[in-house]
């Protein structure tokens, strides 16, 4: 399966990220990074099965460096957890879609904050 150079998100779901990261005063390439694989490892830990994303994505992360060690693509891999044929990437990028908008969710329900301890608690 040839895996993507670039994966993203659907333009809804990055108008929401940039919107949380429009409160932070730090380096937001590599914030946007970190809650983009807080995305994928939270819906790997809730159990989410991810469909392929139906919109086209804007895939403006390079997955080198997103995902340098490629600890994401094991993670996913091995857990057999994509639609068949679809490519590990793709499912990343479909995980990480599903949980940016439910990071979004919470966070307009808490007045424009995120409840970390909520979303990391068991």
């Amino acid at each position: 399966m040839d895996e993507p150079s670039r994966i993203g998100l659907t333009k809804e779901a990055n108008i929401q990220l940039e919107e949380m990261l429009s409160t932070i005063d730090l380096d937001k390439k590599l914030i946007k990074f970190d809650l983009y694989r807080l995305a994928v490892a939270l819906g790997i830990k809730n159990g989410i099965s991810p469909k392929t994303v139906p919109n086209q994505t804007e895939g403006n992360l390079r997955v080198s460096e997103l995902d340098e060690n490629k600890a994401l693509f094991i993670a996913v891999d091995s857990l057999g957890i994509c639609d068949e044929g679809q490519s590990v990437y793709r499912c990343i990028e479909a995980l990480a879609d599903q949980g940016i908008r439910d990071f979004y969710h919470v966070y307009r329900n808490n007045v424009s904050k995120i409840p970390w301890e909520q979303l990391l608690g068991e």
